[in-house]
């Protein structure tokens, strides 16, 4: 069962590649299994000083992954809130309905990070590791994914979030523009504010005819 895991692992650890030289970030998320399930579906890790049983099967991985955001943690490390494609946030919001109380396990290069008690239904598709991501790793998702707030909808709807490798590109692609052109404007807005310059304040009410204003003052 350990070499069926492993292996699983290793077929993972390819779509989770960034950019060459980069290491490779592979998120797994497990929930937990059962005593009496077949011992080839589950495996076994410590948490909270107890040996419980997980699914071999992750509920959701790297590969369902389309924005995050970055924080830093109370150990040292790092965390992550990470956004969800369709598929993924479909069974992050399955596993936390139907399984309260119970715990979701994540593993990061095939190592225990962080686990989660379920306490409420998740059905925004942002999922927190609140630990446990070294600082290489975040500048590997850096130059792979838009942060959450820059991740731009690939439908009309808002529910709709890039789920296919093309619209993911796309949306990355878009997000570091955005992010580029924000820096630049601030750059020129702090040059202005130093020279002394600054923008003209917008009038604040309903603009009013010139003609009405002149009838106003004679």
């Amino acid at each position: 069962m350990r070499t069926a895991f492993l292996l699983l692992l290793l077929g993972l650890l390819p779509a989770c590649e960034t950019f060459k030289g980069d290491p490779k970030v592979l998120i797994t998320v497990f929930s937990q299994g059962n005593e009496m399930d077949s011992p080839k579906s589950i495996f076994r890790r410590p948490i909270e000083g107890e040996n419980m049983v997980f699914k071999v099967i992750p509920e959701f991985t790297t590969q369902s992954v389309v924005a995050y955001h970055p924080f830093a943690a109370k150990d040292g490390t790092n965390g992550v809130a990470v956004k969800l494609d369709f598929k993924g946030a479909n069974a992050l919001e399955l596993v936390t309905r139907m399984r309260q109380g119970e715990v979701l396990m994540t593993m990061v290069n095939g190592t225990v990070v962080d686990y989660v008690r379920i306490n409420r239904v998740i059905s925004d598709g942002i999922f927190t590791i609140w630990r446990g991501l070294p600082d290489e790793l975040i500048a590997a998702m850096e130059k792979k994914y838009p942060h959450i707030n820059e991740s731009k909808s690939s439908a009309e709807s808002i529910d709709m979030i890039p789920s296919t490798k093309a619209e993911m590109k796309d949306n990355y692609r878009e997000a570091k523009k955005a992010r580029a052109q924000k820096l630049k404007d601030e750059a020129e807005a702090a040059k202005r504010a130093a020279r002394g310059e600054f923008e003209p304040e917008t009038p604040k009410g309903e603009a009013v005819p010139l003609s009405e204003a002149l009838k106003s003052v004679q």
